[in-house]
């Protein structure tokens, strides 16, 4: 197939793929419908899960305009740490007395923390997709989404159509853009939030998936993958946004899901869960089991040379679900370590989303660090599942696809009543000797994704700040947190508050 059938093909068959997802989410309605009312009422008792209300596109309060041009500053502020930090997730959940039924539904937000000179700012906006714009100006929800079944729904005239730009955001080459899995890129304008349009890298390549999780190396290329039904392409831009090409493959697991990437000096290494569709599921009514993880499959690995998709190699691994990697690098003996964070189950995709839409608290799941060696002679994958509780694993953003010993993750491990199903602490591991340290929020803070922010003229994997945000239960605010990765123990240097909370987001981002 090459590139115009496979765009061809790509188009034709959105309108599908969203009766799909409508299925899905008739189901998921007809199993635990919630309203704003029901979510008001729940979240009452549950304050930790109160991001979750989202915000709104209306001018007033709970808009998602937002803007602090002084936050409060505690503790000693970096005068070395100047730039921009963002985050992406989802936001908007409410429309017309609808609410979605799955945290992934909501349309995205991003949030923009700048600072220098001591001074921290904040601006937030929602990205006005396609999607958006068509929903605010019929006052309702008109597109079903993943989990959320509307009434309504309009045909899709592709991909970007129901493109949330919801999930993560990166800085590169000068241009800001707000990533989903499915479609297009969204840019946006770094001074003031607000957005340009979909991105189209070259002409006949419009809607084709550039998915979230995009990787820059030591030379500053970046790389993606995008996926559809049986193919993959791969993306690969230049250090000045340019696009150098987009490369199709075949899947080795047609229709599962692909959600991340790492990238090694000569590969592309991609996770492919035993995770897809359960059409049988759907027609009996039952969404718990429209994205189990089919344990009869292995989790595969799939390498392949980023100059040839064809030159490639499947490992197989016992089944697990995998939303996110670490990094992956070529060893001195031409095989490939890779890190990632595996799961027993795809509990959190199929439940638990579900639950915080409700304001119910979700069940505590188990994703762990795992640590592979993938050999190229011999087509064995050897795994090493390491005993903690982690998500969103980080390294050093210099070393991606090279050895690097620190992983940095959110984690959890004190088993506080009440907040089981989401992380109070951060720790760093060196995948090297195994050793963790570790940093406990406490049982009033939610904790989100931390990023490593390298000190300037510092080369040292530890010389470096982490930041994240996370969420002060008994203040409802949001904080921005910045620790010192040479002494993670000890806790924030400094924070800054903001005077609302944020909607919890997934992934950021750290540019200067």
């Amino acid at each position: 197939m090459n590139r115009r059938e496979f765009v061809r093909a790509f188009v034709q068959t959105s309108a599908a793929v969203g009766a799909a997802a409508g299925s899905l989410s008739a189901s998921a309605q007809r199993g635990a419908a919630s309203s704003p009312a029901d979510f008001d009422a729940n979240v009452a008792r549950h304050p930790s899960l109160a991001p979750y209300k989202g915000v709104s596109d209306a001018a007033g309060v709970g808009s998602g305009d937002l803007r602090c041009e002084s936050l409060t500053v505690t503790g000693q502020w970096p005068e070395a740490l100047r730039g921009r930090f963002y985050r992406n997730g989802p936001a908007l959940f409410e429309r017309g007395g609808q609410r979605y039924q799955h945290w992934f539904d909501g349309d995205g937000m991003l949030q923009q923390f700048s600072f220098g000179g001591g001074k921290v700012a904040h601006r937030g906006a929602l990205v006005r997709t396609h999607k958006l714009l068509t929903e605010q100006k019929a006052g309702k929800f008109v597109y079903s989404a993943f989990g959320s079944y509307i009434a309504s729904d309009l045909p899709l005239q592709g991909p970007d159509s129901v493109n949330t730009a919801n999930t993560s955001v990166i800085e590169h080459a000068g241009r800001l853009m707000a990533l989903w899995e499915g479609g297009s890129a969204y840019e946006m304008n770094v001074s003031d939030l607000s957005t340009r349009g979909p991105v189209t890298w070259k002409a006949g390549l419009e809607q084709v998936p550039f998915s979230a999780h995009p990787k820059r190396d030591a030379d500053g290329h970046l790389w993606n993958i995008g996926s559809f039904g049986s193919r993959l392409i791969a993306w690969h831009i230049d250090p000045q946004g340019n696009l150098v090409d987009a490369k199709i493959g075949a899947s080795p697991y047609s229709g599962g899901m692909v959600h991340d990437m790492a990238v090694t000096e000569q590969f592309l290494v991609v996770p492919l869960p035993p995770v897809k569709l359960n059409f049988d599921a759907l027609r009996a009514g039952g969404p718990e089991q429209a994205f189990a993880l089919d344990g009869k499959e292995p989790l595969r690995i799939l390498v392949m040379r980023k100059d040839d998709l064809s030159q490639r190699k499947v490992f197989e691994l016992p089944a697990q679900m995998v939303f996110h990697v670490g990094n992956a690098y070529e060893r001195a003996d031409g095989n490939v370590s890779l890190s990632f964070v595996g799961s027993p189950s795809t509990q959190f995709l199929r439940q638990g989303a579900v639950c915080v839409m409700r304001g119910e608290p979700p069940m505590a799941g188990h994703a762990s660090t795992q640590l592979v060696e993938l050999n190229l002679s011999t087509g064995r994958a050897t795994l090493s599942a390491l005993d903690d509780c982690v998500e969103f694993p980080q390294i050093d953003p210099r070393r991606v696809g090279q050895a690097a010993r620190q992983l940095l993750s959110t984690a959890s491990w004190m088993g506080y009543a009440g907040r089981e199903g989401s992380y109070h602490g951060v720790q760093l591991r060196d995948v090297v000797s195994g050793k963790q340290r570790r940093f406990d929020y406490g049982a009033n803070m939610v904790v989100e994704e931390h990023m490593m922010v390298p000190k300037p003229g510092r080369s040292g994997e530890l010389e470096a700040w982490l930041m994240s945000t996370s969420f002060d239960v008994k203040r409802q605010i949001t904080l921005l947190n910045v620790l010192d990765a040479a002494h993670i123990e000890d806790g924030p240097v400094a924070q800054a508050s903001l005077p609302y909370k944020l909607p919890f987001g997934f992934h950021g981002h750290f540019a200067v």
